[in-house]
C-alpha cells in the first residue's frame, strides 16, 4: 500500500508553504516604514495564497478536475510570488543572499505542485475508475 497521508499539516508541500509564508511575513516586517507599502501586502496575500490554495486543494483530493484547478491556482501563486520576491530585491528590502533563497523555495514549491498536478491527472483518470485520489506523503 502506498504512502498516504492522513493531514493536510503533514503534507510536506504545505509545510514548505507554510514556512515561506511564514519567512515573507517575517521578512515584510523588515521593510521600510511608509515605503510601498503595496508590495507588501502583495507579497503577504501572496504567500498566503499559496498555502491556502494547498490547503483547499487537499480537502478536495477526491475530486479529481477540482483538486487539479487548486493545483493550478497555489502553482501560480507561488510563480506570482517569485516576481514579487524579485521586485523586493531590486528595491533593496530584501538582501540579494535571503532574496535568492526564498526564491528556490518557491520555485521548489513550483516544481513539487507540478508533480502533484501529474499525480491528480493519473489519479482523476484513475478517479473514473472508481479508484480513491490521495496525495503521496511525499508531495
Amino acid at each position: 500500500m502506498p504512502n498516504t497521508t492522513r493531514s493536510l499539516q503533514n503534507l510536506q508541500v504545505y509545510q514548505l508553504a507554510l514556512r515561506c509564508s511564514v519567512e515573507v511575513y517575517d521578512l515584510a516586517q523588515q521593510f521600510p516604514e511608509g515605503e510601498d507599502r503595496y508590495l507588501v501586502r502583495r507579497m503577504l496575500a501572496t504567500s498566503r495564497a499559496v498555502r491556502a490554495q494547498i490547503a483547499i486543494a487537499w480537502g478536495q483530493r477526491r475530486k479529481g478536475e477540482v483538486l487539479l484547478r487548486q493545483l493550478i491556482a497555489a502553482q501560480s501563486a507561488a510563480a506570482e510570488m517569485q516576481t514579487w520576491i524579485e521586485a523586493a530585491i531590486c528595491l533593496g528590502y530584501i538582501s540579494p543572499a535571503s532574496g535568492q533563497d526564498l526564491y528556490d523555495r518557491y520555485r521548489y514549491l513550483d516544481t513539487v505542485l507540478d508533480q502533484l498536478m501529474e499525480t491528480a491527472a493519473v489519479g482523476a483518470t484513475q478517479l473514473e475508475n472508481s479508484v480513491e485520489v490521495t496525495l503521496p506523503a511525499t508531495a
